[in-house]
This record gives structure tokens, sequence and C-alpha cells, in this order.
């Protein structure tokens, strides 16, 4: 009876991911045959490779929330991790005339410490991440304030900008850093023993201490990686648009939290991949992009985002409640 039940809930598992797969195939080339109904530019390779380096931040940034979700957390803070580690860059090459090489290390280390801060007051002291990554968004962001005055700083290293603005083969350099860890992120996850124990800790914290996981340790390292990432965007925006400014990734968190849900990462942990939360953004993307060129505003673009997302969270835990 045991084991007919678990067959049975196997069977559910491996439907429900080939399922969510399928449907978020199927959701991309269905918005993508729409808005080329709609404006045939939305088709033209100079618009697709603009989609291409305006989805490659958000997608960077989503391969750390991914594992984050996955481990049962959530990080609210990579918006501002992300642009308080550019505009430390930014201040480093045009206050220090730091080498662009060093001023990059420092900005990835300043975002790998916000992640080791998140994951040590979440798994040692116990602190929902709710709260501890909220605490880090505030702190990050006026970090930034501080480091520029509260204004855009400019005049940086041509070699720097060229991270944001050049092209290899006619592709945004930015694209090519999304896509090697988009791979990076899906092997570690699918393929090491690391990615195994997040998704043992985010499906039953307390079976997996039992079993002897290092629980603690593995958030630790989660938040870790979600901080380094968070960076990686936050300085190739600031590379992008060529300044420091402390105001940018206001919207970050939203968009990039929205993408990995709408991917399919069950809200609670145990459940999401990397390739389908790499779908989710570009269905986001194509959205965006679309919205843009049909003339729809920024604001209801906004609007549009919080119905996907509490959509996205809905369906979740309705088919949870239902398979439980």
């Amino acid at each position: 009876m045991h084991d007919e039940r678990q067959s049975r809930l196997n069977w559910i598992d491996k439907f429900t991911h080939n399922s969510k797969s399928f449907l978020l195939v199927f959701a991309v080339l269905a918005v993508y045959i729409l808005f080329t109904l709609i404006n045939p530019r939305f088709t033209s390779i100079a618009n697709l490779i603009n989609i291409a380096r305006q989805m490659s931040i958000n997608m960077i940034i989503a391969v750390g929330m991914t594992f984050v979700i996955i481990s049962g957390g959530l990080d609210l803070a990579v918006g501002s991790v992300g642009i308080m580690s550019g505009c430390l860059v930014g201040k480093l090459l045009v206050d220090f005339q730091f080498p662009v090489t060093a001023a990059i290390l420092v900005g990835l280390a300043a975002g790998a410490a916000c992640g080791l801060v998140n994951g040590i007051c979440i798994a040692k002291f116990r602190v929902p991440p709710f709260v501890a990554t909220l605490a880090m968004m505030s702190i990050a962001r006026g970090i930034a304030l501080v480091v520029t005055g509260g204004f855009p700083m400019n005049g940086f290293p041509e070699s720097f900008n060229t991270l944001g603005i050049g092209f290899f083969l006619k592709i945004p350099l930015p694209v090519y850093v999304m896509v090697i860890i988009v791979i990076i992120g899906h092997i570690v996850l699918s393929k090491t023993e690391f990615g195994l124990n997040i998704y043992a800790v985010g499906g039953n914290e307390r079976s997996a201490r039992l079993a002897g996981l290092r629980v603690d340790s593995l958030k630790v390292k989660v938040y870790i990686i979600s901080g380094i990432l968070a960076a990686v965007g936050g300085i190739l925006l600031t590379a992008r648009v060529i300044s420091a400014q402390p105001a940018l990734m206001t919207s970050t968190n939203l968009e990039v939290i929205a993408a990995v849900f709408v991917g399919g990462t069950r809200m609670g942990g145990g459940e999401g991949t990397v390739l389908r939360t790499a779908l989710g953004s570009l269905l986001m993307a194509f959205l965006f992009n679309g919205l843009n060129i049909a003339g729809v505003g920024y604001e209801w673009q906004q609007i549009a985002i919080g119905i996907i997302l509490a959509g996205a969270v809905g369906i979740d835990m309705r088919r949870t409640q239902n398979i439980i």
C-alpha cells in the first residue's frame, strides 16, 4: 500500500514537473506570437538582441534567487545589494583610481558579505528571511547613498563601460555572462551533492537535519551565492548605464521574484530549476518589451507584474494543497 502511494506521488511529481515546463514553453511562444502580430518589429533581430540584453541583469540575479527559494528562503535585498556593489565599484574607479579588476572584486566581495550577514542572521539567529533581508535591503541602499552622496557618479574607464555596453559577435557582453551563470547554476543545482542538499533542505528541513546535513552552513552558502550574483547584476548595470546611481534597481526584487515563481519554483522550497527560471525570465522580458512596443506605460507594466506574481504563487499554492 505504501509502495503504491509512493509510486503515485512520484508519478504526480514527474507529471507536474513536465507539465510546468510545457506550459512555460507554450506561454513563451504564445506571447511571442501575440506581440509579433501586434507589431512585426517585435521579432526583428535588433529587438531580440535588445530583449536579451534587458533580461540579462535580472536573469543573473534570478539564478541566485532560485537557489534561495528552493532552500526555503527569500531574499528581498538583491536589488539594493546589487546597486550598492555597483556604486562601490564606481566610487573606487572614480575617486580612488582602482584598477578595474580590483574594483570589481571589491564589489563582488561586498555582495558576498551582505549574503553572509543575511545567512548568519537567518541560519544562526533564526531571524525570518523576510525580516533579515528586508533589513539588509535598507542597509545596502543606505550604503549606496552614502558612497555616492546621493548623486550619480560617472567618468569610468572605457574598459569598465565595455562590460555593460560592449558586444562580441554582435551579442551584448552581459548576455554571455548570463548564459554562463545559467549553465553553471543549472549544473550545480541538478548535478552536484550541494544542489541536491538544497532541495532536501527546502523540501523538509527537519528531515534534512536528522539525515545529518549541515543545514545552517548550507543556508549561509545559498545567501552568499545570492549576494554575489546580485553584485554581478549591479556591476553590469552600472557599466551599462555608464553611471553609478543609487536610485537604480528599485523594482528588481519584484521582477526577479516574479520571474522565479513564474518559472515554477515552489514558494516554501523543495522544487524548481534554473532552466525553468530562465523560461520565466524570458516570458517576463517578452511581456515588458512587447508592452513597451505596444505603447503601454510603465505604471501599467508594474500592475501586470503584481498580477502575474500573485497568480503564479496562487496557482502553485493551490496545486500543492491539492496534492497534499
